[in-house]
């Protein structure tokens, strides 16, 4: 039974940071305050749980922290360490400069096009 509070804090955390970072927050830096208010949330609910059931107080904790610094490092990768891109860049010639082949009739690129 003790062990079952790994796998239930775990879907706790993920389920409420994917619903407030997700879909409730509109914004990079909204869903950034809402991921970190819903762990201290999680937290201050486990120290209350804890108190209640102190063999549960280890397991939970343990996959709390382990959820914790796997946002952490998730967070790092792609949101705050450098990244340089050196990648050629494509050229092509701009539509308005395109020439229909011969025996095709002149059509604005703009313009819907039947099917």
């Amino acid at each position: 039974m003790r062990w079952l509070a790994v796998p239930a804090v775990v879907a706790v955390l993920a389920a409420g940071l994917w619903f407030w970072s997700g879909v409730v927050a509109p914004g990079a830096t909204s869903a950034i305050v809402l991921g970190v208010a819903w762990f201290f949330a999680v937290s201050f609910a486990l120290t209350q749980v804890s108190r209640r059931r102190p063999a549960l107080k280890t397991p939970a904790r343990a996959a709390y922290l382990a959820c914790a610094v796997a946002a952490g490092v998730a967070f790092y990768a792609t949101s705050i360490r450098e990244t340089v891109v050196d990648e050629p860049v494509s050229e092509g010639v701009p539509a308005s400069q395109v020439t229909p082949a011969p025996g095709e009739p002149e059509l604005d690129p703009l313009a819907p096009q039947p099917e």
